[in-house]
């Protein structure tokens, strides 16, 4: 189509012929026409408003999870540490069973004292459980090195923390306590008694304390009486059965026939560290008076001898009381109740061997006699090995030919103590 050129202004234009070439004009229609009615524009979004009690309750809930989560962070190692001896505590350190409720105790104690020792340090360690290294251990040794503790609390201490480590896989991590001492003396640990614990050798008859005690308290008499007569520890007492501990000897059969010695036993199982049992001969005048009193004292035959209306811990509390009102306690009388099982052991090797322990001064006697004489204590105080009798009668002689001597009425010079017995029998072998 020709494109036309107009002009609105030439009047030689007529007005019909000018709307007639705007008509003609090729146009696109537009998309929204003038005359199109358009929808009205959305409303713009808004929140739908919430209650105040919700509003308080959302903040409140922050509130919390926050102060949830510092908490968390704060004390994220102790709850590390607690997971690690939920798994493990109830281990032994190297065999194959489980351990006392009392060890579990005091592992778990030790080991949330030490770390809240390293973060007190100043600068403070702020390591966590599963990542201990040397210079925790170090820093440890040494602050209890400062505080004078012996020899045989830091290795109980080391023995511990070896236990841990193999816990969180750090094998080899804790090295022998000489490793950390300046001074090698500090760590070196005697097994072998030097002075006599009991409470004779203090001037202490127990029999009148004894007495004086149950003018007070009649039960916690009777526990020390039976701790006296029969080697026993405080809980294996509290927890021991009177009327169904009496075993008849005729029925009792082990390997070493010593159901051919006595005629009745005294059992001890409940207790006793690791549920070991024992039995106890009742073969003096002493140990048959000690436990008609228990059996008099409780009525029930399954009755145990501790209060029956306490719990142990109360019972163990109560005995501690009475201890403290009568001074049996090493910064009074300087004895304590453990002084009576070194008593009864004592008093028991002198019986089997003829001659007083070595702790008490007795004569040397024979390797063999004394041997005997220490296996017979061990096992009647809850024990196996001959070399833990140390602690109790003294060391075990050096020289074996002193004692030949002695046992002879030959001149004999005093004996030797020493710390393992294994160490004696080698030099008799080569000897």
């Amino acid at each position: 189509m020709e494109r036309k050129t107009f002009s609105s202004t030439d009047l030689s234009n007529p007005l019909q012929e000018t709307r007639a070439d705007f008509n003609d004009y090729p146009t696109h229609p537009h998309r929204f026409p003038h005359y199109t009615l358009r929808e009205p524009a959305p409303t713009p979004y808004r929140k739908h408003p919430l209650a105040p009690e919700y509003k308080a309750r959302m903040r409140e809930a922050t509130k919390a999870a926050k102060a949830a989560a510092k908490e968390k962070r704060r004390n994220g190692w102790q709850a590390q540490l607690q997971s690690i001896i939920d798994e493990h505590n109830w281990r032994h350190a190297s065999k194959n069973k489980g351990v006392s409720f009392k060890t579990m105790h005091d592992r778990a104690t030790f080991l949330f004292s030490c770390f809240r020792m390293l973060r007190a340090a100043n600068p403070p360690f702020k390591t966590e459980p599963r990542n201990l290294a040397d210079k925790h251990v170090r820093y440890l040794v040494g602050q209890w090195v400062e505080r004078k503790l012996s020899a045989g609390t830091l290795q109980v201490y080391l023995c511990y923390l070896r236990t841990f480590c193999e816990w969180t896989n750090h094998s080899g991590l804790v090295l022998p306590l000489e490793r950390y001492l300046s001074d090698p003396a500090l760590g070196k640990r005697t097994y072998a008694a030097k002075e006599d614990k009991s409470w004779i050798a203090h001037g202490i008859v127990p029999e009148e304390k004894i007495a004086e005690i149950r003018r007070y308290d009649a039960r916690v008499a009777c526990w020390f009486r039976n701790c006296l007569a029969h080697g026993a520890r405080l809980k294996e007492v509290l927890m021991m059965l009177p009327h169904q501990a009496e075993i008849d000897g005729s029925l009792f059969l082990t390997s070493d026939r010593r159901a051919t010695k006595y005629e009745t036993y005294l059992e001890l199982k409940r207790g006793t560290k690791g549920g070991r049992v024992r039995f106890v001969p009742i073969d003096t005048p002493e140990k048959r008076a000690a436990l008609e009193e228990a059996k008099q004292l409780v009525k029930s035959e399954t009755g145990h001898l501790g209060d029956p209306t306490k719990s142990l811990r109360q019972n163990m509390r109560r005995f501690k009381h009475v201890c403290d009102k009568f001074g049996i306690t090493k910064a009074k009388l300087g004895v304590t109740l453990h002084g009576l099982r070194h008593q009864y052991a004592a008093d028991r090797y002198e019986k089997f061997s003829g001659t007083p322990a070595p702790v008490r001064g007795g004569a040397p006697v024979a390797r063999e006699v004394d041997r005997a004489a220490r296996l017979q204590v061990a096992e009647e105080l809850g024990h196996s090995r001959e070399n833990i009798t140390g602690a109790y009668l003294g060391g075990i002689l050096k020289s074996p030919a002193k004692a030949e001597e002695a046992r002879d009425g030959s001149e004999a010079s005093s004996p030797e103590p020493v710390a393992n017995p294994r160490a004696s029998e080698e030099k008799k072998d080569l000897e």
